[in-house]
């Protein structure tokens, strides 16, 4: 155990056309509905062990909500309070929901809402639904990309390594790679990780841009290939990829992004590196070393700038503050 936190162990997003959003995942990317609670949609990936990874809630704009982590035990979870309080970032507790037990609500610096809790509701698949693997939860019937689990969260941030700080000051959680924007001068992405992956969170530094912007959420494949295989599913059924199929300095990952039906920017991840040591140094990269795109052959496009939810300020202010509006 490297700290406070377990596991990323879900998100809840935001979207314009919920129903929209919700047939996009369970048809396109091959979550499995949970269940529905009002105005939202409880989604999992066949390989995901709780109650739920992704929660779709209606919203005016695009956006993540809120975060869900689990802590790595119940007398983990007191400290993770009494620490994420003492930092000033604490919100206090939240009575149990669908899916968890208690949670303590925090706040980054980058204006992001989280949640750490401990007791969760483990999802039983039923007799149909049963695989014959006894580690796995559920029978692998692959529809459409057929995401397994939920992986990483990134943000854009004015605050970056204050959100860094909090991360591993606080909670415990391992730096581990970060990247110099083209002048040297500033942090432009870091890496942090409560476990073996290189991240299940990740910043990217803009210091102009308005607190509590989403940049993207990821789900995990088992191998490169799939990712590739994604690529042809996300084109046929009229879901352009956003970049990709390409391969990430950072983490060693390969990754694709695409757009799900309400705005916002999802990533198809596999591959990369796995480190136990809990003495790790966060390695550093200039802007020219590959870390957004490992070969550099492969520009990343002009729309990855853009943030959710958009920035509704004329072009020339979203010019200004390095920030683009998304589409």
């Amino acid at each position: 155990m490297f700290g406070l936190l377990s596991q990323l162990a879900h998100v809840e997003l935001g979207s314009p056309c919920p129903e929209e959003s919700a047939t996009f995942f369970t048809d396109v990317f091959g979550l499995y509905e949970t269940e529905r609670d009002g105005e939202s949609v409880y989604l999992r990936g066949w390989g995901d062990h709780f109650h739920h990874s992704l929660v779709v809630t209606e919203a005016a704009a695009p956006q993540v909500l809120h975060v869900g982590w689990r802590a790595a035990g119940e007398e983990a979870l007191g400290s993770a309070a009494a620490a994420l309080e003492g930092a000033g970032a604490g919100e206090g507790w939240r009575e149990p929901v669908r899916g968890h037990g208690r949670a303590y609500r925090f706040r980054t610096p980058g204006g992001i809402a989280h949640e750490v809790f401990w007791e969760v509701d483990r999802y039983e698949a039923d007799e149909a639904g049963r695989s014959t693997l006894p580690i796995r939860v559920q029978r692998f019937a692959p529809v459409g990309v057929a995401a397994r689990q939920i992986d990483h969260v990134t943000f854009v941030t004015p605050k970056i390594m204050e959100d860094v700080g909090l991360f591993r000051d606080a909670l415990g959680s391992r730096f581990m790679e970060y990247a110099m924007a083209p002048d040297g001068e500033e942090v432009a992405f870091a890496e942090v990780s409560s476990n073996e992956q290189a991240h299940d969170i990740a910043f990217v530094g803009v210091p102009q841009a308005p607190p509590g912007l989403s940049h993207h959420f990821a789900f995990w494949l088992d191998s490169p290939a799939e990712v590739h295989r994604a690529a042809d599913i996300l084109r046929e059924s009229g879901n352009p990829v956003e970049w990709g199929p390409a391969r990430h300095g950072h983490g060693e990952n390969t990754f694709l992004y695409v757009r799900e039906p309400g705005g916002h920017r999802v990533e198809v991840f596999s591959g990369g590196y796995r480190n136990y040591q809990p003495d790790w140094e966060p390695r550093k990269w200039s802007a020219d070393q590959g870390g957004v795109e490992m070969f550099v052959n492969n520009p990343m496009p002009a729309s990855l700038f853009e943030a959710f939810p958009p920035d509704p300020a004329p072009p020339a202010d979203r010019a200004a503050a390095g920030v683009a509006a998304a589409s």
